[in-house]
């Protein structure tokens, strides 16, 4: 059985003569050219192959897909016929919904906007004394928490022999961290539980008796204090104090 009547052909050249103007008109930026892959059209041509259940012509024994609904389709390697291009080395992006290269100028560029905004960050924070502080220490440099200066220091000379010691690697400062802890509101709780209740059900609750409740078993759920590091205070990493006492 074969439900494929008949195939036809269509002169792409003439309906395209008939269907779209002569000229396209692409207005560029000074990191823009024509796309080479579809020659500026912003569109390639797609089989879009199917095949025809039960079907027992010598194609369909042959093949799974023996026919086609081609047709054109948007161009995978470009926007509306343009490929837009690395500032940096002048070659199109490899994914061009993706503005990012892998030269090593866009390495250089990226490494110097990490630095300014790292740079803006410690200008806006402030240096704190640690005996003012009383949560965690966060290192950026190792992405670690610590209780205090000291089991910093414990833990870098942990990490390094004396041969690896570098004073260019050193780590100038350690952030003061914001707190979050567990908590459960009441009201929410009881507003899910009525849901399927009659409509009264929820003014029937004694939510504050229930918020008492839920506030002294959050209390007791220590595991589950989380710390963050806010970027705005700081403690001073002094190292020459610590290599005086370690004399």
């Amino acid at each position: 059985m074969n439900n494929l009547t008949h195939r036809e052909e269509i002169n792409l050249h003439e309906a395209v003569q008939k269907s779209f103007p002569k000229i396209l008109i692409k207005d560029l930026t000074e990191y823009e050219r024509i796309c080479p892959v579809c020659n500026g059209l912003g569109m390639r041509m797609a089989d879009n192959i199917y095949g025809i259940k039960g079907d027992s012509s010598e194609a369909g024994r042959k093949y799974y897909f023996p026919y086609k609904h081609q047709a054109l389709s948007f161009c995978q390697s470009c926007f509306n016929g343009v490929q837009r291009l690395c500032p940096y080395c002048g070659e199109p992006y490899k994914n061009q919904a993706y503005l990012h290269c892998d030269c090593e100028g866009q390495k250089k560029a990226d490494k110097e906007e990490r630095i300014k905004k790292w740079n803006d960050k410690v200008s806006k924070a402030v240096p704190v004394d640690e005996k003012d502080v009383n949560t965690m220490l966060y290192c950026e440099e190792f992405d670690e928490y610590y209780d205090t200066v000291d089991d910093f220091f414990d833990d870098y000379f942990g990490r390094y022999t004396d041969e690896e010691f570098n004073n260019d690697g050193r780590p100038e400062r350690l952030w003061v961290c914001s707190v979050e802890k567990i908590h459960i509101d009441a009201d929410n709780v009881v507003d899910n539980a009525c849901e399927e209740l009659h409509e009264d059900a929820y003014k029937q609750c004694d939510i504050s008796g229930l918020q008492n409740l839920l506030d002294t078993w959050c209390k007791d759920q220590t595991g589950a204090t989380t710390y963050y590091p806010c970027y705005k205070q700081y403690v001073e990493i002094n190292w020459s104090e610590y290599e005086d006492c370690s004399r």
